[in-house]
């Protein structure tokens, strides 16, 4: 197997693969030599190369982990060095664009790909911190879609299952309206806030007084610009959407502070308390 990409996630593939026995040998392709570096010395990879090409044409597993702006380009070359029987997955946060982006670059060889996106992850993006446990007991999300062999798309299930995750199924267009709300959004807010403060003149006594619930709510701020910010532009038209809704329950709430409505500012705090508390999260 291949990992295109040696990060957090591609990197807790290759470890929760390799724990589950679905692979042997693990070849780690970066263009940066520092992750190859790491990803040895770390045991997430077996080999590594800076060339893309050899890591394809030696792979019968290929996962695609890089920044959802660079797919179209890496699918493209996949699509030069793919062995005939070899699959193509990818671990992106977006399904829409991801999969265009693989329709458009494999050509002819788009029935080798299956796509699946693991709801895991962690806010400090680099190979060391890959963790074969990840994905354990979390969800995958898989988006069949019109000319993907089944075949395929069953082999990538299977791994994850067997991976000890949680697959389930959905559109393309489900999934990046769903995860706009509950992924996306919460991460443009949180780096909203914390962008906010850090531009204000007193932002250094703010911060050094920032207790629990600031570590909490922007704990994802300290995640990969690059990374969300290729997933801003990828899936804007349903962040947007989210954005307009939540703009709105801002102006309602500043609404009824500014007028000291006490019982509407406590009928939304409730409301959002007892959903909340009513949450099961996978894994958990």
């Amino acid at each position: 197997m291949s990992v295109l990409g040696c990060g957090l996630i591609g990197g807790s593939v290759a470890l929760s693969w390799k724990k589950a026995g679905l692979v042997d040998h693990v070849i780690a392709f970066d263009i940066n030599e520092e992750n190859l570096k790491t990803a040895l010395e770390k045991k997430v990879a077996d080999e590594c190369t800076l060339s893309l090409r050899e890591a394809v044409e030696k792979s019968d597993i290929v996962v695609v982990s890089v920044p959802v702006k660079a797919m179209e380009s890496v699918f493209a070359e996949i699509g030069k060095y793919l062995k005939k029987g070899a699959v193509v997955t990818d671990v992106g946060s977006t399904r829409g664009s991801v999969i265009a982006a693989a329709r458009k670059g494999l050509g002819d060889k788009f029935n080798q790909y299956a796509p699946a996106h693991p709801i895991a992850g962690g806010e400090m993006p680099g190979v060391e911190y890959a963790d074969p446990d990840l994905f354990l007991n979390k969800v995958v999300i898989s988006t069949p879609a019109e000319g993907m062999d089944p075949k395929v798309v069953e082999l990538i299930t299977e791994n994850w299952k067997k991976a000890g995750s949680k697959v389930q199924e959905m559109t393309p267009e489900e999934h990046d309206r769903i995860f706009a709300s509950v992924s996306h959004l919460p991460h443009v807010l949180a780096y909203a806030l914390v962008d906010m403060i850090a531009k204000e003149p007193s932002a250094h006594v703010k911060l050094k007084m920032a207790g629990a619930g600031f570590r909490d709510f922007t704990r994802i701020a300290a995640s990969s610009p690059v990374m969300w910010r290729d997933i801003c532009i990828s899936n804007r038209d349903a962040i947007s959407e989210e954005l307009r809704s939540y703009r709105k329950e801002l102006d309602a709430l500043q609404k009824y502070i500014d007028e000291g409505d006490a019982q509407a500012i406590e009928r939304v705090f409730e409301n959002a308390m007892r959903n909340r508390r009513g949450l099961v999260f996978p894994g958990k």
